[in-house]
């Protein structure tokens, strides 16, 4: 008796083990992060990126909390950062009013987008995408990782701490290190980008959107480029395969239905063509 019982509850497992193998949606294997060094604490990173935000707004146009298109950039930067895996981080979502398509991210959670990358993008899921997989950079602190690997090789790993603790923002500058438009530190590595696709992916699978629309979006963006392409893919160099990377990371979570365009992004986006006012009229004020 006790034979037929063992010999039952082995068939089970087998069988469950055979629906496993032969349905590998029902596995779900998610791009694991890669961890680097980081001489920077929390509290150093985030206010890296706040001191880097306030330059920021003196030197380009971003708009006012109050306008409409922000509130709405907000709100979806809001849904998809509660599904940012790892360490919380204050994320806050600003608009530039520039027609060039960019975005990018500082240390710690400020995420700017360019009015020219809502203009361009055809649908939420793909401005969703670009919005996600800048999110991906503070999750994974790129800029401050990079930053680390330069001072690393500048100051005596001893000293590096206790120059951080002081006064982050003197001891960064000291230290030849800045997070402000055009900085060295938020020009990613393909390796950096190909980390941000994939969970950017994730980031976007589970809010809902169609994950495949970010890389729609950046072959767009190569597609139309010619030979002076856009800032945002200087910044964010082609990792190379990004379409097969993001749809091979697709196939390894459970089939799901996906949105891909909202009302309200369109309603958006005939707002911002119909933008007329000078961009210094526009500056957020401080």
């Amino acid at each position: 008796m006790k034979d037929k019982g063992l010999n039952l509850v082995q068939r089970c497992l087998a069988a469950v083990l055979i629906m496993l193998l032969a349905s590998p949606a029902l596995v779900e294997a998610r791009y694991k992060p890669t961890q680097g060094s980081n001489a920077f604490s929390k509290q150093d990173e985030i206010k890296a990126g706040q001191d880097a935000s306030a330059q920021v707004r003196k030197q380009l146009p971003v708009l006012k909390d109050s306008d409409p298109v922000v509130q709405y950039v907000q709100r979806l930067g809001r849904n998809l950062a509660a599904h940012a895996p790892g360490e919380k981080w204050p994320y806050n979502f600003h608009v530039v009013n520039k027609k060039e398509i960019n975005a990018f991210a500082l240390p710690g959670g400020p995420i700017y987008v360019n009015l020219g990358t809502i203009q361009a993008a055809d649908n939420e899921a793909q401005l969703a995408g670009v919005m996600a997989h800048e999110i991906s950079h503070v999750v994974q602190r790129h800029a401050t990782r990079a930053a680390t690997k330069q001072m690393y090789a500048q100051v005596p790993l001893a000293l590096l701490g206790s120059l951080l603790g002081r006064s982050t923002g003197g001891q960064l500058a000291q230290l030849g290190v800045q997070f402000g438009v055009g900085s060295y530190f938020l020009k990613n590595s393909r390796e950096a980008e190909s980390e941000a696709d994939l969970i950017g992916t994730d980031i976007l699978y589970d809010s809902g959107y169609d994950p495949h629309a970010m890389a729609e979006f950046f072959q767009k963006l190569e597609a139309s480029g010619g030979s002076r392409g856009p800032q945002f893919l200087s910044d964010h160099p082609n990792p190379g395969n990004r379409a097969a990377r993001v749809s091979h990371e697709v196939s390894s979570l459970p089939a799901k239905q996906f949105r891909r365009d909202s009302a309200e992004f369109q309603s958006v986006k005939r707002q911002v063509a119909a933008m007329k006012a000078p961009a210094s009229q526009q500056v957020a004020q401080q």
